[in-house]
């Protein structure tokens, strides 16, 4: 069973252990603990949980539109988001991607879409978000540090 939880303090340990594939590397965070403790107030780090132990990791961005100037005031960016090497391939993150939606129309009400960006060669990634929903804009991101960004979404909302 996946679920998603806020980070917390008794949770650091196992935070710590997560990893990627080396080739996976430039596409994330770095030092995980290094990363959580540089975010600012309105980045709120996230666990993806399966079977009660953490296996993944994201950041929802509260001012995302603000802080890359593109996408739509109501948007709420998810940054960072990756999977314990263990535990890649089992669909884990199609699975936490799924939930994320009704999450975020629950907890997050003034949001109507998600918004990220992905590196143009990720394209395991790139397929994972075209199969959870994200529609690619058309448009690239070209402040990333490894190179031009596809900026994707999805309206959570269709009232």
């Amino acid at each position: 069973m996946i679920t998603i939880e806020k980070y917390n303090l008794e949770r650091k340990s196992e935070v710590d252990l997560l990893c990627v594939k080396p080739e996976q590397q430039a596409f994330t965070v770095g030092d995980i603990g290094d990363f959580i403790s540089s975010l600012k107030s309105h980045e709120h780090p996230y666990l993806i949980i399966s079977d009660g132990n953490v296996v993944g990791f994201f950041v929802l961005d509260f001012l995302y539109t603000e802080t890359y100037g593109f996408g739509d005031a109501k948007a709420l960016g998810i940054r960072a988001l990756f999977v314990d090497h263990h535990f890649q391939g089992k669909g884990i993150a199609t699975k936490a991607l799924n939930l994320l939606p009704s999450y975020v129309v629950t907890h997050y009400p003034d949001f109507e879409v998600l918004q990220l960006t992905v590196n143009c060669r990720n394209t395991f990634a790139y397929s994972c978000y075209c199969k959870c929903g994200f529609e690619d804009t058309g448009n690239l991101y070209l402040g990333g540090p490894f190179g031009p960004q596809h900026i994707m979404q999805r309206n959570i909302r269709f009232d």
